[in-house]
């Protein structure tokens, strides 16, 4: 069986580490510890249409294998929209006046092998393709111990105020 290996990334509290906690963490205290290379409220010129994060679920009751995947779904839907507006410059928290509204269209999960959402996941997410308002986000994610444990893809719709000018898309 083939599977695509785990990118060379240490796991946040490691040496020398370049993720931090999420200070903002996720809307309505969703249940989730959130590491990060750069805060959103940094991003203020044209990125990558790609990110990594590391998820933990500050939960740490044990539960079925069943539960712990609706954790992992649950985790699938942090942060991924947000990969298709980073070729504009557009930061999410604080959003800015221009950002109408962002929606996730589609959703898709692939779960590979069993993960404990205790320990941190490796959520790494690209953007394949954008435009006409839309993108289609991929992530791989990752168990502590390296294993691709889901694959997820996901499309959102983003509407933006049509009187301002974005920079072009650095795809």
């Amino acid at each position: 069986m083939q599977t695509t290996p785990m990118p060379e990334i240490e796991q946040p509290g490691a040496g020398n580490s370049a993720f931090m906690l999420d200070p903002q963490g996720y809307p309505n205290e969703f249940p989730v510890k959130i590491w990060v290379t750069e805060l959103d409220s940094d991003l203020v010129t044209p990125a990558p249409a790609k990110q990594r994060i590391w998820l933990e679920s500050p939960d740490k009751r044990t539960h079925s294998e069943q539960f712990q995947q609706c954790i992992l779904a649950l985790f699938s839907d942090v942060h991924f929209t947000r990969v298709i507006v980073r070729p504009f410059g557009i930061r999410m928290a604080p959003p800015p006046r221009h950002l109408r509204k962002i929606v996730s269209i589609d959703h898709h999960i692939w779960f590979h092998q069993s993960v404990d959402p205790r320990r941190p996941i490796l959520v790494d997410t690209e953007c394949k393709q954008l435009g006409a308002g839309r993108g289609v986000v991929q992530s791989e994610m990752y168990a502590h111990d390296r294993r691709l444990v889901a694959t997820v893809v996901q499309e959102g719709r983003v509407e933006i105020d049509p009187h301002v000018r974005l920079p072009s898309p650095k795809l």
